[in-house]
């Protein structure tokens, strides 16, 4: 059962947003005064109100998965004006760390005819560099670090996908792989058994990244969250449960110029 407070009963949750890896926690605050079910989304997560004749165990799951598409257009809201408050304005970075893969890449502004291409990036075969020009306006470099970013992203997380795959359901279990900037998940599953990946993916810890591909590997058997679906991730995934915790507040691990939206 959930802890008392002064406005009723709380019980705490964790939705899975969509098709997951990035769970929201939530509380279902069941309250005498209340006469009809209220959500609010904070920096604190998800708030569901609700009368005490409501039963959470039968009715939690399809009432979350109703207003699921305005519970994610809320935290996409609070998520951008938490970064508006504290992240912003922009900046340039000076280099850039991508711990799923080991990498660490400089940034420098050089002269523009050190740059042939003139309004893109130039990548140096033999050092970890990305060298944009001069001549570039802020929003202008950054708009090229965001393609660097999906460019190193689409070269590099899907053949780590098709690794898991091939070791835990089959070479051939995946159908396509897409690497995107998604707002709200670290990935997702379709029916067809295409997997998107979220490119932030490559800010994560390698432990972290492992268990969002796992976890999208699990929806080719199980297209739900439930008690069979988690079963087959805790055995991919003995640290299923610390994995979670820690994707949480993993979105902060992505830095302001990398997030949402330029």
């Amino acid at each position: 059962m959930g802890e008392k407070s002064g406005h009723g009963e709380l019980i705490p949750f964790t939705l899975e947003l969509g098709d997951g890896g990035a769970p929201l926690w939530g509380t279902l605050r069941r309250s005498a005064r209340s006469r009809r079910i209220r959500f609010i989304v904070d920096e604190r997560g998800l708030t569901v109100t609700v009368p005490l004749s409501f039963h959470f165990k039968k009715n939690l799951s399809p009432l979350l998965e109703k207003h699921l598409a305005w519970i994610l257009r809320s935290v996409d809201r609070v998520s951008l004006r938490e970064k508006q408050r504290g992240r912003y304005p922009l900046t340039l970075p000076d280099h850039i760390v991508l711990p799923a893969l080991g990498e660490s890449w400089a940034v420098e502004l050089v002269p523009p005819e050190d740059c042939p291409a003139g309004r893109g990036l130039r990548l140096s075969a033999k050092e970890p560099v990305i060298r944009l020009p001069q001549n570039f306006s802020q929003m202008e470099a950054l708009t090229v670090l965001r393609t660097w970013l999906r460019f190193r992203a689409r070269a590099a997380l899907p053949p780590l996908l098709r690794d898991l795959a091939a070791e835990f359901v089959g070479p051939d279990a995946v159908a396509r792989v897409f690497v995107k900037e998604l707002k709200s998940r670290w990935g997702s599953c379709s029916s067809r058994r295409n997997i998107n990946l979220n490119a932030r993916l490559l800010f994560l810890p390698p432990d972290l990244v492992r268990h969002v591909m796992l976890h999208e590997l699990c929806h080719l058997a199980e297209m739900n969250h439930s008690a069979a679906f988690y079963a087959r991730l805790n055995a991919m995934d003995p640290e299923t449960d610390r994995h979670i915790a820690e994707l949480r507040t993993a979105w902060r691990l992505i830095p302001a110029w990398a997030a949402e939206p330029l």
